[in-house]
């Protein structure tokens, strides 16, 4: 089974870092991008299963970002906002962008990736009767 591809795009290199090694040990493919110009070309380009964005990067926010990737994908994909700032903050943002959601930075790594997997992994779907 192919494991599953995130791409992590912030302009940090010690979170881009950190964060490649908690999902590569947690049995992830991980792409990182320190920047966000050229971000969704990647995206298209490499197809991951879900992106998990920094909101504050230089030359263009990650919710700017997302609103592009939402205008213009034409295959399924899992856009989270990923950031330090307040979480209704970030609530408030994924909702205006229309992103899927979004992950609060935070040293809990077992949370951390208790949340990237709740992206990743397929949701039941419910039935009427």
């Amino acid at each position: 089974m192919n494991k599953p591809i995130i791409m992590v795009v912030d302009d940090c290199e010690v979170t881009l870092d950190v964060t490649r090694i908690h999902l590569e040990e947690a049995g992830y493919e991980v792409i990182t991008r320190s920047r966000a110009i050229g971000t969704t070309s990647e995206i298209m380009c490499k197809r991951p299963h879900c992106v998990l964005l920094d909101v504050s990067m230089p030359g263009l926010l990650g919710t700017d970002i997302t609103k592009i990737v939402r205008e213009n994908m034409l295959y399924e994909i899992k856009v989270v906002l990923f950031s330090a700032k307040d979480e209704s903050e970030l609530r408030h943002l994924a909702y205006e962008c229309k992103a899927d959601g979004y992950i609060k930075k935070t040293d809990n790594i077992p949370h951390f990736l208790s949340q990237v997997k709740s992206f990743i992994s397929p949701q039941p779907k419910t039935t009427t009767p």
